[in-house]
């Protein structure tokens, strides 16, 4: 989970970030353009920084498409800045994390670190006793998972006993990039999380991104530590256009199984490493429901980490899932 500065704690992160957000509110009037622009350039401003542009990567390394416009950025899409202006005030009323903070002990327990026998390298989401949901490009990074918050420290590590990647991983549309781990031995102590419906992502304004992947802004180290973030979503189901472009086009997205959000305004997106981790959606108060899994960049993205990601839609991918033997959905 990119992050501006690894020295300043979750507290003082927020309280500049509501600095930010009512100063943007003052000056903006109801232009969520100039509200976005006026949100970041005040927060830098606080934070000493210069504001730089982040990008989502998948594990592996950079992953860039000759598709799409390369002079557009998510900014320029009006879903995207009327969806980040509401996160933006419903943060300030308490209710969501833009710029993102280290996961408390006992909430999201269900999202995983996903690694190999040797080292970690992507996250995941426990969707069932015994069944972990992750991105297809994890699969060198697939023969365990980690229960916990941080991979240096204590926690409940857990065999993967089949790894089962999407048929049309690569093949059919853009990439199908899913994958479910059966695990050795189901998880008693970890509530699966419950994949939200149909409905319920197309009626998404915002969702919550969590993780353990690097933290600096290249993309290039501090996995590890499960942190989390809210993002707006620009397309649900990559449906829509922008200036008459298809966001197929425009985002790299597969139409109706693919959908768009970030990058965060203030500098913290899911970056390398929280690939095949989850993207969650509310459900009702206090409830978190699976929506996607983190794939990777879009083609309008210029940058290391954050200038907006690609999540598969887990609904578009239920039938498939539970078809697989030894899986039982709750």
């Amino acid at each position: 989970m990119a992050r501006a500065s690894s020295s300043m704690s979750d507290a003082q992160h927020r309280a500049l970030v509501r600095k930010a957000i009512a100063h943007a509110e003052k000056v903006a009037g109801d232009d969520d353009a100039a509200f976005v622009q006026a949100l970041r350039t005040q927060f830098f401003t606080q934070h000493g920084q210069r504001t730089r542009a982040l990008r989502v990567v998948a594990a592996g390394g950079l992953r860039r498409a000759p598709a799409g416009d390369p002079s557009f950025h998510i900014f320029q899409d009006p879903r995207f800045l009327k969806n980040a202006r509401e996160l933006a005030r419903r943060t300030q009323r308490g209710v969501r994390v833009i710029g993102g903070t280290t996961v408390k002990a006992k909430d999201f327990l269900d999202c995983v670190a996903v690694g190999n026998d040797h080292q970690w390298g992507c996250s995941g989401t426990l969707v069932a006793r015994n069944v972990v949901l992750t991105a297809g490009h994890c699969a060198s990074f697939a023969t365990r998972v980690f229960f916990g918050r941080d991979v240096s420290k204590a926690g409940k590590v857990v065999r993967v006993a089949k790894r089962v990647r999407h048929p049309d991983y690569h093949k059919k549309g853009k990439h199908n990039d899913l994958m479910v781990l059966v695990l050795e031995s189901p998880v008693s102590n970890v509530p699966p999380r419950g994949l939200a419906s149909s409905a319920v992502i197309n009626a998404a304004g915002d969702a919550r991104v969590v993780g353990f992947g690097n933290t600096d802004p290249s993309g290039s180290f501090g996995y590890g530590v499960k942190r989390q973030t809210d993002v707006p979503v620009a397309s649900r189901a990559c449906d829509g256009e922008v200036n008459g472009e298809e966001d197929s086009v425009i985002y790299g997205c597969d139409p109706s199984l693919e959908l768009i959000a970030g990058k965060p305004l203030l500098a913290r997106d899911t970056c390398s490493g929280d690939s095949g981790g989850p993207i969650y959606v509310a459900g009702g108060p206090g409830k978190w429901l699976l929506a996607g899994a983190t794939s990777r960049a879009t083609d309008s993205a210029t940058n290391n980490c954050g200038d907006g990601g690609v999540y598969v839609r887990v609904d578009r991918y239920r039938d498939w899932i539970e078809s697989i033997p030894g899986v039982d959905l709750p």
